[in-house]
């Protein structure tokens, strides 16, 4: 019995699923796929169809293809140059705030060396004033009397009889912490 071969129809078909998946549809390939097939037979039907698609006017698939095949690498380049962008710029951004960090933390210690000086500079303030704890120094009491003014110093409500309408007990200076 007499084999039949293989058809022009059917290396079409082979070429063009190879092409669908991306292959290059050569002489082994398209004999591959097929499971059968002599090379030349394959080969001849090739070139025929190589010659029918160089007509002029190109058919709708192939141009549907190329097209693909263009949008495919064109996205895949926008993609990487978006990613590309975006890891540069994140980049910049931490740089930044670590810049950022450091020049808080510079303020916070130059604060703090301040404050340490402000706190230093009224205790000495406080230790060089004179302090009169009430009773030792007399000489105002005869300038209030004179004057009418309202003494209430310690010593003074003492000698009243408690009688004096303000009593200050502590005259040292109030500090409020920053």
């Amino acid at each position: 019995m007499a084999r039949i071969g293989l058809t022009k129809s059917e290396v079409k078909a082979c070429r063009d699923q190879l092409l669908a998946e991306g292959r290059y549809p050569s002489v082994d390939a398209v004999r591959a796929a097929l499971g059968t097939g002599s090379k030349s037979t394959i080969h001849r039907y090739l070139k025929e169809l190589g010659d029918e698609d160089n007509l002029p006017g190109t058919k709708r698939e192939d141009t549907a293809r190329s097209l693909q095949g263009m949008i495919e690498q064109l996205a895949n380049q926008l993609h990487e140059d978006a990613e590309r962008r975006y890891r540069a710029l994140y980049a910049e951004h931490q740089q930044a705030m670590q810049e950022k960090e450091r020049e808080l933390e510079a303020l916070r210690q130059t604060v703090a060396r301040l404050q340490e000086r402000v706190d230093e500079l009224e205790v000495d303030a406080y230790a060089s004033q004179p302090h009169d704890h009430g009773f030792g120094d007399f000489s105002h009491l005869y300038a209030s009397s004179r004057g009418g003014l309202n003494d209430s110093t310690p010593f003074s409500m003492v000698l009243s009889g408690g009688r004096a309408s303000v009593f200050d007990v502590d005259s040292r200076p109030i500090r409020y912490k920053v």
